[in-house]
């Protein structure tokens, strides 16, 4: 529980007192948030299949060009805004940051604030954007009495249980964080360089490869509620988006943050490479790795 006395030890980071530049920081959140949303949502209408339910993956070949426009799109907008804002467009992201107190509790919350309302942004921009395909009709028949693709919520698979799509979406979820963890904080590596955003944008590809046809693959919990809430707010059957499972698109990648941030205390412990041995009554410290002195 490292993670928990980090929290109750260590002083906040002092990222609010500035309150100009916390509300320019959440608006760019909401901003890259909105576009990163809207791109990965509309691939799903885009490639003309439902991800789940109702028939489920009807061309599996689709599923690629959807986890690109995700993967591609978060590594463009934090080369975008990464340097501004840290580029998390992600509450899961916000809260590992927490965790690992690059982010105060006060700026996490408005980022929180600022991804969400990104997220209800950009799918009622989706929406917007491919209205005139609910009364689309083909020989007499309306294809769709509500929004499309269901604006490309994520739902869980009706032949896999709730516990399966939470170690799927908590799997998914780890995953992604460990990847940033590794990366984009760990400033003995790759973060000491301008490209933490190429396997940070990789993995994303890759997890939504493996999770799409299973959850819609959500891993971001704003990503999850722009779609869902339009679709509930557009007056059509709520419960095909928000049904018994949806908490598992909270819980997972909340829960992968946590464990995340946990591993990766446990990996930036200093190790030590001393050895005590007993000369008399003292307790004498040698380092096993110093050169011998000629």
């Amino acid at each position: 529980m490292s993670t928990i006395l980090d929290i109750m030890s260590k002083p906040a980071v002092d990222d609010t007192s500035n309150r100009k530049r916390l509300i320019r920081d959440s608006l760019i959140e909401m901003l890259a948030t909105c576009v990163f949303v809207y791109a990965g949502t509309l691939s799903a209408a885009s490639t003309g299949h439902k991800l789940v339910n109702e028939g489920a993956i009807d061309d599996i070949s689709r599923i690629l060009p959807i986890a690109v426009a995700f993967g591609v799109s978060i590594l463009v907008l934090a080369y975008s805004i990464g340097h501004l804002t840290g580029g998390h467009m992600n509450p899961g992201v916000s809260l590992l940051m927490f965790f690992r107190r690059q982010l105060s509790f006060t700026k996490m919350l408005s980022y929180w604030i600022a991804q969400f309302t990104g997220a209800l942004l950009a799918s009622s921009l989706v929406w917007g954007s491919i209205s005139d395909l609910a009364g689309l009709a083909k020989n007499g028949e309306v294809l769709y009495n509500r929004p499309p693709f269901e604006l490309g919520a994520t739902t869980l698979d009706e032949a896999l249980s709730t516990g399966n799509g939470f170690l799927l979406e908590f799997m998914g979820s780890f995953f992604f964080y460990f990847v940033i963890a590794q990366t984009a904080l760990d400033t003995r590596g790759i973060g000491q360089s301008y490209f933490p955003a190429i396997p940070i944008g990789l993995s994303l590809v890759v997890v939504h490869i493996c999770l799409i046809p299973f959850t819609g693959c959500g891993v971001n919990p704003a990503r999850t509620f722009g779609p869902s809430m339009v679709v509930c707010m557009t007056g059509s059957r709520c419960d095909l988006v928000v049904g018994s499972w949806y908490w598992i698109y909270w819980i997972g990648p909340f829960l992968a943050a946590f464990v995340v941030a946990e591993i990766t205390n446990l990996m930036q412990m200093e190790v030590e490479n001393n050895s005590k041995i007993l000369q008399g009554d003292k307790d004498v410290v040698v380092d096993l790795e110093a050169e011998e002195t000629p």
